[in-house]
């Protein structure tokens, strides 16, 4: 399953609302200390 993330909380040029749609940065995202600051949720389609 492919899944997007959504910022809850600002970090690094992401604003509260943004989609992070690319699969490097999600994995990165989710790998560092940012991972508290996003939801994910599940890609359109999937």
């Amino acid at each position: 399953m492919t899944f997007h993330l959504v910022v809850l909380k600002p970090f690094d040029g992401h604003k509260r609302g943004d989609v992070i749609t690319e699969s490097t940065v999600v994995q990165n995202i989710l790998a560092g200390p940012q991972a508290g600051f996003v939801v994910r949720v599940s890609a359109k389609g999937n």
